[in-house]
Order: C-alpha cells, then sequence, then structure tokens
C-alpha cells in the first residue's frame, strides 16, 4: 500500500474540497443533459462504514490489490481517515468510500475501466480523449442524495465525471462485470463522437459494446404491461433525453441496443464505429451518416428498426 496514507487534517481537507467539487460536477444532470431530478433530496445520506471495511487488508489482500496496480498501470493510490481514496492513472481516476478494504472495490471498478478503455481503442481505432473521474458512491442511500437519481439508473455523467452506484451492491445485484464497463463505454461514446451522437446511439453502443443483452432481456417483463416493446426512434430518442419513468425508459434502453445490433448485424461493427467517429468530424448528423452508410440519417433509424418486424410481445 501506498506510503502517502495518514490522517493529516490539511491532506484530508484538501480530499474533502476534491471530493466535494467532484461530486456537486454531477449533481442534477445525467450524461451530459439537463434532466428534472428523480429522487427528492430530503437530508444528506449519511454513511456508516461496515466494521469489516475499515481493517487492514490482509496479505492475500494486498498481492491482489499489488498486482493489479501493475497490470493495469496505477500510479497513484493514496487513502485518508474518514474521507475514502484515490486510485489513479494518466488515463483513469477512481474514487472509493471511506474503509480500508474499500480500495479493492477501486481497483475492482479501475480494472473494469481500464478493461473498457482498450476495447474502445480497439473497436474505434482511438481511446478517447480526456480523463475519466469515476467516484464508487458507498451505497445506494448517498448515491441518490448526490447524484438525484433512483436505484434503476446505475449512473450519473456529465462531463468526464462518472459517478456510479456502489461497486459492492452492483456485484450483490450481478450487475457488476457489465455495468463497470458500460458507463465507461457511454462516456467513450460521448467523448468520441465530440458530444454529437444522438442518446439512443450512446446507449445502445454502451449496451452493445458491454454484452447488456442479458439484462435487457430481463428487464422486459418489467416493461410488459406497456404493451409493444418497439417504439419508433424519435421516441426512443425523447425517453432516453428525460429519463424519468423506470419502465419507459427500460423500454427504451432495449431498442437502443437492438437498433444497434441490427445495424451492426447488417453494416458490421467498423462502419458503426465510423460513424461515432465521423459525427466527431462531419458538420451534421445526416452528413456522418451517408459517409459511414451511404444513406440519410432518417433512413438509417428505419433500416435499423427493422429488428421489430420479428419481435414477439414480451
Amino acid at each position: 500500500m501506498s506510503k502517502s496514507r495518514s490522517t493529516s487534517a490539511r491532506r484530508a481537507g484538501v480530499v474533502l474540497a476534491i471530493l466535494a467539487a467532484l461530486v456537486l460536477a454531477a449533481l442534477g444532470c445525467d450524461k451530459g443533459q439537463q434532466q428534472q431530478q428523480t429522487v427528492a433530496r430530503k437530508k444528506p445520506a449519511r454513511y456508516v462504514v461496515p466494521a469489516e471495511f475499515d481493517r487492514e487488508l490482509n496479505r492475500f489482500e494486498v498481492d491482489s490489490l499489488r498486482s493489479m496496480k501493475e497490470t493495469h498501470g496505477i500510479t497513484r493510490d493514496e487513502y485518508w481517515d474518514g474521507y475514502g481514496g484515490v486510485l489513479a492513472s494518466d488515463a483513469i481516476e477512481v474514487w472509493y468510500p471511506v474503509g480500508k478494504v474499500n480500495v479493492l472495490q477501486g481497483v475492482a471498478m479501475f480494472k473494469l475501466a481500464a478493461e473498457a478503455r482498450q476495447k474502445v481503442t480497439d473497436v474505434f481505432g482511438r481511446a478517447p480523449a480526456g480523463h475519466a473521474v469515476i467516484i464508487c458512491s458507498p451505497n445506494l442511500e448517498w448515491y441518490q442524495y448526490n447524484t438525484g437519481r433512483d436505484w434503476w439508473i446505475y449512473s450519473a455523467i456529465k462531463g468526464d465525471t462518472i459517478s456510479v452506484q456502489a461497486p459492492i451492491d452492483l456485484h450483490t445485484r450481478g450487475l457488476l462485470k457489465i455495468v463497470g464497463p458500460r458507463e465507461y463505454y457511454e462516456w467513450a461514446i460521448g467523448r468520441l463522437s465530440d458530444g454529437h451522437a444522438p442518446r439512443w446511439v450512446e446507449e445502445g453502443c454502451a449496451s452493445y459494446l458491454a454484452g447488456e443483452a442479458v439484462i435487457l432481456e430481463d428487464q422486459r417483463q418489467d416493461f410488459a404491461a406497456l404493451g409493444a416493446v418497439a417504439i419508433s426512434p424519435s421516441e426512443t430518442e425523447r425517453v432516453l433525453a428525460a429519463e424519468k419513468e423506470r419502465r419507459e425508459t427500460r423500454r427504451a434502453y432495449y431498442n437502443a441496443y437492438r437498433m444497434i445490433e441490427e445495424l451492426v448485424k447488417k453494416r458490421g461493427e467498423t462502419s458503426m464505429a465510423e460513424w461515432v467517429n465521423d459525427m466527431a468530424t462531419e458538420p451534421d448528423l445526416d452528413a456522418a451518416t451517408r459517409k459511414a452508410f451511404n444513406e440519410d440519417y432518417v433512413a438509417l433509424c428505419k433500416e435499423a428498426s427493422s429488428w421489430a418486424a420479428t419481435e414477439a410481445s414480451p
């Protein structure tokens, strides 16, 4: 572990200021969109550290941590009693909550983000510019209070800051290995497209790259009462921009994924990647679409929606 771990009041104050700034940057906005908050803030969430999380690491945990730090190029490892810690490289920075053992949650999230960054580089031919800052919440109450998001939305993304639910909670729900990289992918699509990708493209590409199909299929039962599974691309975009109601939003997530999946099946992953890259350089979405697919955006949306022709009702 780093020798820089201490209880210095001065350093702790600096870290508290940093954490506060990062959290405030994530308040009230998700994925770069100015949206209404879905959780009312009544009072600050208080995090009580479980005793088993506030002990020294044993030698097996220390060995695992050391190995992962070397493998993923972690060059910064600091911890402050009462405030939490940080693990960072040149491209990724992960903040984890107070409790010495929580460094293992931090390094797990770092590992997933680092692997996602490599996959983005392989698929799109380049890594996103910018330094991704990932804030790991200590528990659901803290996440809801500090992001305004509800339990069914796994992260709040604003700029280069990704606030995620507690990794330990995501793990116990069987979601961590998908949600961890998925949120990084969504951030990366926004960076690679220079913010010009439609919301359904950000969501759909992130779900596709993360292999989220199994989760989305399970969630179909949740929006079954809404009737038809398929909705139009414009309705998908509208719902995703708002993310207000759980069932409607989950149906929109599902539609976004199926649209990207359909495009990859028909046009290939390379064309999908070129499209996202072209969004950053072409004058508008139509121009980027014509360059990558040789048709306009409206025609491409119609093509992407063709998955619904053989879709069974939930």
